[in-house]
């Protein structure tokens, strides 16, 4: 399927290589990390660059796949000219999403072709099965997690306290690392849609937003759960907590192939609108995830990207009340032939910790 994503650019325009040098999507095409390399790809034969740091690695690698050959580098540009003349390569494509002007200056310098710009940030929305089964893995290590919150959380902890154990126990049920900085956020400051923890104790009546995620073999899961402390005698939280439960159900069952990113969201925040809480929804209803924890398509006011069969979406709507607190509630979403399939775990009805 990559091979062919590829080809369509080729295609496009009317090129003979595509010079891959964003870690993403070197991992995306190869399988294989490195904070620093390069893929050229063509049509007939494709070749992953790697230095002295990654060489061992990459010839030993188990996950490596769509590379014909691998080669180390020192004077990179004079290996790649190589294989450009061995190519009779004459025109070839680099990431302008991705690639720092200076960088691609230098290609212009360097390289024996001529140099096309194309922008690669849709390449990656539609993910084959191996990439939708390692996603699916993420999401499950973050639902054990989420169990293990809620036996360990109590009153008197801090939020720092609970982001760290959400970390040592994302290591330990097999993460390869977090997706992204845990956000934990308690009583008023569930107002901040990205709250950074804080030495503030977690207190009987508080409701607790607890967004996390993690990667498995360098694909992430991104979730949110709300849940309260002790009680949920807070009213007006446990109004607005149904009020986003109901609004992304809605979202939710709104997925599937040819509808617009814009249009979920639309279904999302009308209802909280029809609700009276439309100016505190201050954010997109969600956002592609792969490789990257926000990639295309989005869920947005500006999401105009059609959804497809085998995309992976989050949906995620959220009220915050400044001095009150907020609420958001948050699932990974396959897009299938039909309609949908939950990635996390439906779990999403509010939980109170005793």
């Amino acid at each position: 399927m990559k091979k062919n994503l590829l080809n369509k650019v080729l295609e496009e325009v009317k090129a003979d290589a595509i010079l891959l040098h964003s870690p993403q999507n070197r991992y995306w095409f190869s399988r294989f990390h490195s904070s620093l390399g390069y893929v050229l790809y063509t049509k007939d034969k494709s070749y992953l660059f790697v230095d002295g740091r990654y060489i061992t690695a990459a010839r030993n690698s188990k996950l490596l796949t769509n590379i014909d050959e691998i080669v180390e580098f020192g004077k990179l540009f004079e290996l790649i000219n190589n294989e450009i003349a061995n190519n009779n390569i004459k025109k070839v494509v680099f990431e302008s999403d991705w690639v720092f002007v200076k960088d691609a200056q230098v290609f212009e310098e360097k390289l024996n072709a001529e140099i096309l710009a194309y922008n690669f940030e849709a390449i990656r929305m539609v993910k084959d099965q191996w990439e939708i089964e390692q996603i699916r893995k993420a999401c499950d290590i973050t639902h054990k997690v989420f169990l293990e919150v809620l036996d360990f959380v109590k009153p008197g902890m801090t939020e720092k306290e609970l982001a760290r154990f959400v970390s040592d126990s994302f290591l330990k049920n097999g993460a390869e690392k977090l997706s992204f900085d845990t956000i934990v956020a308690s009583g008023e400051n569930g107002s901040m849609p990205h709250a950074v923890p804080t030495d503030k104790k977690i207190e009987v009546g508080d409701f607790v937003t607890l967004d996390m995620g993690c990667y498995y073999n360098g694909y992430c899961s991104d979730q949110t759960r709300t849940f309260a402390i002790g009680n949920t005698d807070n009213e007006k939280l446990k109004e607005i907590y149904e009020v986003v439960y109901q609004s992304q159900q809605l979202g939710i069952e709104s997925v599937r192939p040819e509808i617009k990113g814009n249009e979920v969201h639309k279904i999302c925040y009308d209802y909280i609108e029809s609700k009276g809480y439309g100016k505190y929804f201050t954010h997109g209803t969600g956002h592609g995830l792969g490789i990257e924890i926000h990639e295309e398509p989005y869920n947005s006011v500006a999401g105009n990207k059609t959804l497809q069969e085998g995309m992976c979406v989050t949906v995620e709507p959220g009220i915050y009340i400044p001095t009150v607190g907020g609420v958001r509630i948050e699932d990974d979403i396959l897009v299938t032939k039909d309609g949908y399939e939950y990635l996390t775990t439906p779990f999403r009805e509010l939980q109170t910790v005793k």
